[in-house]
């Protein structure tokens, strides 16, 4: 008796859930029906310039950092410069005591000074260090996907985050080892940028590289574009009283707008429900014209 009864209250359920499921697509379909036919929403179709970007992220530092060490033994005799003393390739650093004049083998600022008169110097001790601190770079982290599209002085933006303010770079270095992460390689990528007043190494950026564009494209926003069951996009156009579906080519998107390629004329309007949901089903059922 026990299995019969729990055998009749499963099959209870099963009848109230199938009540429910049909209540519930009837209720979806006079729902939809209606938005279908009075909540359609329009657009424009218009011309833009669409623009995509690849980016980047990572931190200013200097494009030279180099300590200068000293090449042959002597004795120091005279330092030339002082720290915070800035210095040109070529410009005499100190003079040693055989008469021996040791030349800047970099451009930049002395940041630090390691020898002084009367010191002795080995080959490899060290002179001083200096920055170039009027030549930034960034280098950033370029996955396999993206790297072809990166060739050595190609321009970009580089955005500085803690000032708001963006200054052009150039793609100086590209790095031919890849490091794994993940299961995809990075390659190392340097892009050039000409320091400018409160700028300072170590500043997080945002580097940004052309990718496509389409300038005075035709164009819609995104949620005006209706897909049907092969997943190809179209548009909803007035025919009468009742509307049509206009199959489209798409183009070029930066996330908002995309570029109309073919099926659409610059200024048509185009119809389309704003509720995803309502816009399948009126779709299933044929609601949206043919």
């Amino acid at each position: 008796m026990a299995d019969k009864r729990t055998g009749k209250k499963r099959r209870l359920w099963v009848w109230i859930l199938l009540a429910v499921v049909v209540a519930a697509g009837l209720w979806l379909y006079f729902s939809t029906k209606d938005v279908a036919q009075q909540s359609l929403k329009q657009e424009v179709a218009q011309k833009r310039d669409i623009v995509t970007y690849y980016s980047f992220e990572g931190n200013l530092i200097p494009a030279e950092d180099r300590v200068q060490t000293a090449k042959e033994a002597l004795k120091v005799k005279e330092v030339y410069v002082a720290e915070g003393d800035r210095v040109e390739k070529g410009d005499a650093l100190l003079r040693g005591t055989d008469g021996t004049r040791i030349p800047a083998a970099y451009t930049g600022t002395v940041e630090t000074l390691f020898v002084e008169a009367d010191d002795p110097l080995q080959p490899g001790s060290q002179l001083c260090r200096i920055v170039d601190w009027e030549h930034l770079e960034v280098s950033v982290n370029v996955d396999e996907y993206d790297i072809d599209a990166l060739t050595e002085g190609k321009e970009g933006t580089v955005y500085l985050n803690a000032l708001d303010t963006a200054v052009p770079g150039k793609v100086t270095e590209i790095g031919r080892e890849a490091v794994s992460q993940g299961g995809v390689s990075f390659y190392p990528v340097k892009f050039g940028v000409d320091a400018l007043p409160n700028v300072r190494s170590g500043m997080s950026v945002e580097v940004q590289v052309l990718n496509r564009q389409a300038l005075d494209a035709v164009s819609l926003p995104l949620t005006a574009i209706s897909y049907d069951e092969y997943n190809k996009p179209y548009v909803l156009l007035a025919d009468g009283e009742s509307y049509r579906q206009q199959q489209i080519t798409l183009g070029v998107s930066d996330g908002r707008n995309v570029e109309v390629l073919t099926g659409l004329a610059d200024g048509e309007t185009v119809y389309y429900l704003s509720d995803d949901l309502a816009r399948f089903f009126a779709m299933r059922m044929g609601m949206m014209g043919q």
